[in-house]
């Protein structure tokens, strides 16, 4: 197994879900040293501020270590980390790629919902039935042009609602900044709706993500991790403190 030997290694997150994930780990009296937007250090050392999170026993043993949420399930799907905060949005676009992955989501924690949506120009239409309609009637292309930087989601969605033919553009972010010229439609994470309606871009169509329209930050684990007792018993413990702190209502 990759990371460090003898320790539980766990991924934390950087950029939008960061600032969801800081309050609310602080709220279950888990801490990690360094892991602030002002100095971040990429591998911070957890520590206990309440008692109850005292069913962490051995907080010495977890090594953490910073990285983008959309990279996680593919690093604990291969072993690299044994437990992740990531998004149900990132998990649901591995797990579209990867059907048989070995990745668990052990806990849905509420915070960081955004929806995925499916946005085009405002002068498109008001729902994809509109827009397609629209763009097979005036659009100079043969396909139908996708961005996102969900592109197994993109692609899934495209194929259901039988966009044919289309093409999937892979984004690396400011996806909204595509249309008209370099796409026709983009797959986008949106809380507010605001940047969107900033760039013209009108909603058409929210997609479904694991059961719901929303995403949300949650708890994954690596299947192979949970095979190994001691580690199984480490992942149940941050699992039972992060429950606990939503059961309590104090999010």
């Amino acid at each position: 197994m990759a990371g460090i030997p003898d320790k539980l290694n766990m991924a934390l997150p950087d950029g939008h879900l960061m600032a969801h994930v800081l309050p609310f780990i602080k709220g279950a009296g888990v801490g990690f040293e360094g892991y602030e937007k002002s100095a971040l250090n990429r591998r911070p050392a957890m520590r206990l501020e309440t008692e109850g999170a005292r069913m962490i026993k051995t907080p010495e043993r977890v090594a953490a270590k910073v990285i983008r949420p959309q990279d996680m399930p593919t690093h604990v799907a291969n072993a690299n980390f044994d437990i992740a905060i990531s998004g149900t949005d990132w998990l649901a676009e591995h797990r579209q790629r990867f059907p048989k992955s070995p990745v668990v989501e052990a806990l849905r924690l509420g915070f960081g919902k955004v929806r995925i949506v499916a946005a085009a120009h405002e002068d498109e239409g008001e729902s994809l039935s509109d827009f397609i309609k629209s763009f097979r009637s005036h659009s100079r292309w043969e396909h139908l042009r996708i961005a996102s930087e969900y592109v197994h989601l993109a692609d899934a969605y495209a194929q259901r609602n039988n966009l044919y033919p289309y093409r999937v553009i892979m984004t690396y972010g400011a996806t909204e900044s595509l249309i008209p010229e370099d796409c026709d439609m983009i797959v986008e994470n949106t809380e507010t709706g605001n940047t969107l309606r900033k760039n013209s871009l009108r909603i058409i169509d929210t997609l479904e993500i694991s059961g719901s329209v929303e995403s949300e930050g949650c708890l994954i684990a690596s299947r192979e991790s949970l095979e190994i007792l001691w580690k199984k018993e480490m992942i149940e413990g941050i699992t039972s403190v992060f429950e606990n702190h939503l059961e309590s209502g104090k999010i």
